[in-house]
């Protein structure tokens, strides 16, 4: 059983009895894993802040053979999030941006693309003030589109012809997309603007992508999109989405 020693972001962590914790880390090394913080609870665990969510930690850790959850042995702050104060709407962003990572990283499975996006949208979360609604699209595109759920929008998904940019494109039900013929010119319509936004997104880092200004439309246009695309693909929509929506509603 030996050590094992990587940089990992606390994602989320749970109660176990009276003084230990579950805790869930995105690890560099080791893809998502789960484990057990032993005496994390109490009043001078030696955990201190380390496993608050999103701080980057260097993990120290025991993994077991056919065990799930592996033994935590020490967790010391690379960087925190919570350095500073931190407004609701960005506090809700990295809930909604945890749970997101949850439902979609499988365990044990290395993505230095993943680990290295999160890295840097956490610190372009400081551009993004008291709205993070471009930074959250940013993420919601890549996370699914790493994970396989994404749809190619330059070409019909029926006959496979190419979508330039001044052609007109529908998505169907399943957020594929087609042309005017194939799809009748029924379905969701997709305007250039927001297919133009998605290729500023796979195109753009994080801070240089936040820092643009976007047709307010194209914008919301995607979030409804990418909300649908996360629903079918869960078959439910998320807790902390829906906390989103109630905060930009106060």
């Amino acid at each position: 059983m030996p050590l094992r020693d990587t940089e990992a972001f606390v994602l989320r962590s749970y109660t176990l009895k009276e003084a230990d914790k579950i805790c869930v880390f995105l690890t560099r090394d080791a893809g998502k894993i789960r484990g057990v913080a032993h005496g994390a609870r109490k009043l001078k665990s030696k955990y201190g802040a380390s496993l608050e969510p999103f701080t980057e930690v260097s993990l120290h850790y025991f993994e077991q053979e056919n065990r799930d959850l592996v033994s935590i042995n020490n967790c010391e702050i690379i960087r925190s999030q919570f350095a500073d104060t931190i407004s609701s709407e960005r506090l809700a962003a990295l809930h909604y941006l945890s749970e997101l990572l949850m439902e979609f990283l499988p365990d044990h499975e290395p993505n230095e693309t993943i680990y290295r996006l999160v890295g840097a949208a956490l610190k372009s979360l400081r551009q993004t003030g008291d709205d993070p609604s471009l930074l959250l699209r940013y993420c919601e595109v890549w996370i699914l589109k790493l994970a396989g759920f994404f749809p190619d929008w330059r070409r019909c998904a029926e006959c496979e012809r190419e979508l330039p940019m001044n052609v007109p494109v529908w998505l169907s039900a399943d957020g594929a997309p087609q042309c005017a013929n194939c799809s009748n010119q029924r379905g969701d319509a997709l305007t250039s603007e927001t297919r133009m936004l998605v290729n500023d997104i796979l195109r753009m880092p994080p801070e240089k992508f936040v820092a643009q200004i976007f047709d307010p439309r194209a914008l919301t246009k995607l979030e409804s999109i990418v909300a649908r695309l996360i629903k079918n693909t869960l078959e439910r929509e998320l807790k902390s989405y829906e906390m989103l929506g109630r905060l930009r509603s106060l």
